[in-house]
């Protein structure tokens, strides 16, 4: 029998354990620091005058993915696609909104094309951590279709939509494409993301929504076979 007290041990970490970890916490403690700068930031700028002062550009490498929150970035190429979707087809004095498609959002408002407008655009999003863009970020669950800040505001106003439904379910996209329609103008433009799975139910919920060849892509892979869908024609995709 050994001499130890079980009660009593505690088990030691190896060097090199502990040096992984130690770096680990290392990393979180400088991104909290760069979010809380980011947050100072937004209530000094954003708030306080407008989203143009901000001379901060935030990127996705502040972000890492939550997959708990079903959370997959578009790789550099969708991103930068949607982005450029977004900056032709609406003008500056458009009201445009990215619907838990942060990857899409981000990219856009760090684009040197985005000066002029940045006040029209908004992320719908329920990850607090994109509360650094301030007033253009509007906390949403999808659970509750029209209950967010602005929705009397922006009701039947917004001319652009990019939206990624957080959960590949039927529930989610439904519930998702009902703040689509409060939101989006009569001949707005709608840009939807998801599974091919959910061709059928997306074209009947939404009438001119079709299917595209575009394949938007993820950093970290997914298996499900995703896709674009667009209520308009566009020189990246052909509607199908």
């Amino acid at each position: 029998m050994s001499d130890i007290d079980d009660d009593d041990y505690t088990p030691q970490l190896s060097a090199a354990t502990l040096a992984v970890l130690q770096q680990h916490m290392r990393e979180q403690t400088e991104q909290q620091e760069r979010f809380e700068k980011l947050r100072q930031l937004a209530e000094e700028k954003f708030d306080a005058v407008n989203a143009e002062e901000v001379d901060e550009k935030i990127t996705m490498e502040y972000f890492t993915e939550d997959w708990q929150m079903s959370q997959f970035w578009y790789d550099d190429e969708t991103a930068g696609k949607l982005a450029s979707e977004i900056f032709e087809q609406a003008s500056e004095s458009d009201v445009v909104c990215c619907i838990s498609s942060p990857t899409a959002y981000v990219t856009a408002m760090a684009d040197d094309r985005a000066k002029g407008r940045k006040n029209n655009m908004f992320l719908f999003e329920f990850d607090t951590r994109f509360d650094v863009y301030g007033r253009q970020f509007i906390h949403y669950d999808y659970n509750k279709p029209t209950d967010f800040r602005l929705a009397t505001e922006l009701e039947g106003k917004v001319d652009m939509i990019v939206v990624d439904p957080p959960f590949l379910s039927e529930e989610c996209l439904e519930k998702t494409l009902d703040t689509v329609k409060y939101l989006l103008k009569p001949n707005g433009k709608l840009i939807l993301c998801t599974g091919l799975v959910m061709a059928k139910l997306a074209t009947t919920r939404m009438p001119g929504l079709k299917i595209t060849d575009f394949h938007p892509g993820h950093r970290n892979g997914l298996s499900n076979d995703f896709r674009c869908y667009a209520n308009y024609d566009s020189k990246r995709w052909t509607r199908q």
